[in-house]
């Protein structure tokens, strides 16, 4: 692992530590296809356990950080143009202002550049990769490994996934990527790729193959799911621009609520609700909420 992302490391670790009940909440409001803004505290209710919890709203942490978490395996080649063009697609919509690191994986993870500001050093840097060596596609230990790294660290966390979904040989199971996402406060975007191709396939899969292609986006689905973020899994290479937009414009309208937690350090995992809603003339208009499902404590 290289130094520099070590010194991010222990950069997180030595600012000033949150208290530790202190949860921060990210979440965003939705009306069918627009993103909600403009909502105040007493347009919220939250629950832990069905339990009422009091909050305050505030402006998200600094820095955000994202990570790009990219498939480069010798086994993604039928794949690889989605994947290019996901990267593409998001380094062009990336936004000044946030943090950005990029990492590789297939055996193992590679930390292609550290965190930076300048989004010209990751397209650089992506576009210097070389052939991948290995064969294998370790997704559940690659997520499992970044997502350690990033709970050390300050500010507001985000995970861009763009890769298949498949594992072939990691040591992490599906179960224990279950647990971690719970238990991290990170939101997880999924671009899944290959799409197109399992679409015009499908016909001929047998039943091993199908049951592999529904686990990789099962397992997409689960990580936004669990972590208040959304998955997408395009038919065409053009769609990626917009899904890029999108995790931006959400990440921009994204809501934090900061409450203290009266959960127990049980290692359960514990239900959130958060409802978002008007008023207006004595009637109740309600939101649709993109929130983490919960805490494993």
């Amino acid at each position: 692992m290289p130094a520099s992302f070590l010194l991010s490391l222990l950069a997180g670790l030595l600012a000033a530590p949150p208290k530790e009940n202190t949860i921060s909440l990210y979440l965003t409001v939705e009306e069918g296809d627009r993103l909600v803004g403009g909502l105040t505290e007493k347009n919220f209710r939250l629950y832990e356990d069905g339990r009422p919890v009091a909050f305050r709203l505030e402006a998200p942490e600094s820095p955000t950080l994202v990570t790009l978490l990219v498939e480069h395996s010798r086994s993604s080649w039928f794949y690889q143009n989605d994947i290019d063009a996901a990267v593409e697609a998001f380094l062009s919509a990336a936004p000044e202002g946030p943090w950005y690191s990029l990492v590789t994986f297939s055996h193992g993870n590679e930390v292609v550049k550290d965190f930076t500001r300048q989004i010209g050093e990751l397209r650089a840097a992506y576009a210097e990769l070389g052939a991948p060596m290995w064969q294998d596609i370790d997704t559940y230990d690659a997520v499992y490994e970044i997502l350690e790294k990033l709970e050390l660290l300050r500010g507001r966390r985000v995970l861009i996934f763009i890769g298949s979904g498949f594992d072939t040989l990691s040591a992490r199971t599906l179960g224990d990527l279950q647990k971690k996402i719970e238990s991290v406060n990170v939101t997880v975007f999924a671009a899944g790729a290959g799409s197109s191709l399992r679409g015009m396939y499908e016909p001929y899969l047998g039943t091993t193959a199908r049951l592999d292609l529904t686990q990789a986006e099962a397992f997409l689905n689960m990580l936004a799911r669990k972590s208040g973020g959304q998955a997408w899994f395009p038919k065409f290479e053009t769609a990626y621009r917009d899904i890029a937009r999108t995790v931006f414009l959400m990440l921009e309208n994204q809501y934090r609520l900061v409450y203290e937690t009266s959960l127990p350090r049980d290692r359960k995992f514990h239900r959130l609700r958060v409802e978002a809603f008007q008023i207006t003339d004595d009637k109740r208009k309600d939101f649709r909420v993109r929130v983490r499902e919960g805490w494993r404590r």
